[in-house]
Formats: structure tokens, C-alpha cells, sequence
């Protein structure tokens, strides 16, 4: 039986989240400046791609299941910000966004990640308008894909 290897992200779990600001064009430099943070990344619209402008701070989880402890961790980071965050909103007419990128182990033996939002969470999530989103992918780390094609 053949598996379609897009489906899989290869054998490892590199699991992470972040916040993000986006829309089509913006002077990523005034989130920095306004919010007193860094980004871990940031990408200028430009064409064909990347079709829009975002920054962004990542934290990174690798293969640990517990994703509510960085979860809590960013929220930390930006909660003393709302004002900020919405007042940036408002003028660069910008989205923010919590995405999680989370790659599920298929070893029958292997935990899923889990995590929950708390009402700190919530709260935070209700009062900048953030919307969370979820990329998942499946990961082989024991070559059981592998085992399957060789039958």
C-alpha cells in the first residue's frame, strides 16, 4: 500500500507557535519599535511570494508534547501589550494570529501534544481580536512508512 509523502513532514517533531502581525504591506519596524520587542522573523511582501507582510515571534518547542507552557509563555510576553497591539491595529489596519505548528508522532507508542486555553488565554485572545490557527502534520519517527513500502 502507497502513501502519499506530502501528508508527512519527514521523521522528526519540530513543534512551535507564535504571534503575528500581517496584512498586505506594513512597516514591520513600527510593531518593533511600538511594542519594545524583537521579532523572530519577519517577511516583506514581494511578488509572487511571500504574498503578504508579517512579523513575528516564535517560540520555539521541538518535540515536547506540552504546548499550553509556551503557550502561557508567549501570552506573558504580549498580554502587557494590548493597548499597544490594538492602538497598531487600528493604524497599519493589521490581523494578529497565535499559530500553532504541531507534528504528530503516528508511533502508536507516542503521546499527542496537548495544550488549553485558560481563561488568561481567552482573555487575552478576546481583547486584541487575535485569531489562532492550527497547521498540523503527521511525522514518522520510526520509519514505519519505510516498513510499509518495503511489503
Amino acid at each position: 500500500m502507497a502513501y502519499q509523502k506530502l501528508t508527512y513532514a519527514g521523521t522528526e517533531c519540530n513543534n512551535y507557535l507564535y504571534f503575528s502581525f500581517y496584512a498586505e504591506v506594513f512597516d514591520t519596524n513600527v510593531v518593533t519599535t511600538e511594542l519594545g520587542i524583537e521579532p523572530t522573523s519577519v517577511k516583506i511582501k514581494k511578488h509572487p511570494v511571500p504574498i503578504s507582510t508579517s512579523w513575528k515571534y516564535q517560540i520555539e518547542v521541538g518535540s515536547e508534547i506540552d504546548l499550553e507552557t509556551p503557550l502561557e509563555q508567549l501570552v506573558g510576553i504580549f498580554e502587557c501589550k494590548v493597548d499597544a497591539i490594538n492602538r497598531l491595529k487600528e493604524k497599519l489596519q493589521l490581523s494578529t494570529r497565535i499559530q500553532f505548528v504541531i507534528y504528530i508522532d503516528i508511533n502508536p507508542d507516542s503521546s499527542t501534544p496537548y495544550f488549553g486555553l485558560n481563561k488568561r488565554t481567552i482573555d487575552f485572545l478576546g481583547k486584541t481580536g487575535t485569531e489562532v490557527d492550527f497547521d498540523l502534520y503527521k511525522t514518522d519517527t520510526i520509519g514505519l512508512l519505510d516498513k510499509m513500502d518495503e511489503e
